[in-house]
């Protein structure tokens, strides 16, 4: 029963984890457009869910496999102690052999003293009590009594010693006896004791290196189900990106014929703008507020990812390809450069700025071939922008020096 409430305390949290991640099916926003950009997001958030989970179980391993090492010290320990209590109680045993024989020369001294005793005893009984007086009245002479007296000192020396050697045997007898029993006992009880240590020990280590079993079981099955979501992500996306560029060569064409009238048009406006009279450069009817709003939007959703040199999302950007994802997403395709959107659009006077419009900067601002970078204005004179290498989307103000002017995408 504790085996197995420990296993299931080191593993069950998380296999229970493992509940299947099976690839969702693709979002298709129509016949040709290919999965959609929330399929491709929930596709990478199921990667990313997976992959703390497989951290997770890493983790898991990690302390189960500390664990395993701390019991089996223990274990050693433990089985060390079993086998020095065995070395004890094999040491009792010997010692109570010993003292046996000890004893049994102790009952030959016990037997002897108690023959002489007996000696004496029958002596008294048949020749009467003797004293110093019946030394004296027997005597004959003084040279016998003398005599006499020094064989009843003697007598009764050895009576004595008699006595107090058979007091003394007894004595050693119980003593010896006592404490070789006792030292047995206490070895064979702590025997005991470190044999039940020593299996509590091994238990412990048996169910902790199923614990490990199992949650490497549980993380190899993770893994497997990461590598398949991580497959899947990546099939959408390119599915996406392909049917992207399908539709940004579909709208190339139309953007080639617009190019030519556009240019004249252009030209048309900067003769007339340098002067002091303000036109459109033509092309069309724009996109609308409600267009504009959803863009930036989702320019917004991108603020903290990484800026990357030619990039084009959705995990890195530079600054033409942040417009360019932004308004794929509510289906209006547009170049991945900033030359090319200067032009895909209508030019607006600043004061006629909304949340959406762009916002173009050159080093020289007379002159549209020196452009480097673009922002979608957002408002308060403020826009969302894809910096510099080093930096990440961000909100930064837009009206700087280097401004060179506006431009309003054209519908389509």
């Amino acid at each position: 029963m504790l085996r197995a409430r420990l296993l299931a305390t080191t593993s069950a949290g998380l296999i229970l984890a493992l509940a299947p991640i099976l690839p969702a099916q693709a979002d298709h926003g129509g016949p040709n457009s290919g999965p959609s950009a929330s399929a491709v997001a929930a596709s990478k958030a199921r990667v990313k869910q997976l992959e703390q989970q497989v951290a997770a179980a890493a983790d898991a391993i990690t302390k189960a496999q500390n664990r395993l090492d701390q019991l089996r010290t223990r274990a050693e320990v433990a089985a060390e102690a079993y086998d020095r209590a065995q070395v004890l109680e094999a040491s009792a045993a010997q010692s109570l052999a010993a003292a046996q024989l000890v004893v049994a020369t102790a009952d030959g001294r016990v037997h002897d003293a108690r023959t002489h005793l007996d000696t004496f005893a029958v002596a008294a009984y048949e020749g009467g009590t003797l004293s110093s007086l019946d030394a004296i009245v027997t005597s004959t002479g003084p040279d016998a009594m003398l005599y006499r007296l020094g064989a009843l000192d003697a007598v009764s020396r050895s009576q004595r010693d008699a006595v107090q050697s058979l007091r003394a045997a007894t004595i050693y007898d119980r003593v010896v006896r006592q404490q070789a029993a006792a030292r047995l006992v206490q070895a064979h009880n702590a025997t005991t004791t470190a044999d039940h240590a020593r299996r509590q020990a091994q238990d412990a280590v048996a169910t902790a290196t199923a614990g490990v079993t199992a949650v490497t079981a549980a993380q190899h099955r993770l893994s497997v189900t990461l590598a398949q979501a991580r497959r899947h992500a990546s099939a959408l996306e390119q599915a996406r990106l392909a049917a992207l560029a399908r539709a940004r060569a579909k709208a190339a064409a139309a953007t080639a014929r617009r190019l030519a009238a556009q240019r004249a048009a252009q030209l048309r406006a900067q003769q007339q703008q340098s002067a002091g009279v303000f036109v459109s450069s033509g092309g069309g009817a724009t996109v609308s507020a409600a267009t504009e709003q959803a863009a930036v939007q989702q320019a917004e959703s991108q603020i903290g990812k990484p800026y990357q040199w030619g990039a084009a999302g959705p995990d890195t950007y530079d600054c033409s390809g942040l417009v360019m994802w932004a308004y794929a997403q509510v289906g209006v395709h547009v170049d991945h450069w900033t030359g090319y959107q200067w032009n895909e659009g209508e030019h607006i006077p600043l004061s006629q700025l909304r949340p959406g419009d762009l916002v173009f900067f050159a080093t020289d601002t007379s002159n549209p071939d020196t452009i480097h970078h673009v922002g979608m204005y957002i408002g308060n004179g403020q826009m969302v922008e894809a910096p510099y290498t080093g930096a990440d989307v961000r909100i930064s103000g837009a009206f700087r020096p280097d401004l060179i002017g506006a431009v309003r995408f054209y519908n389509r």
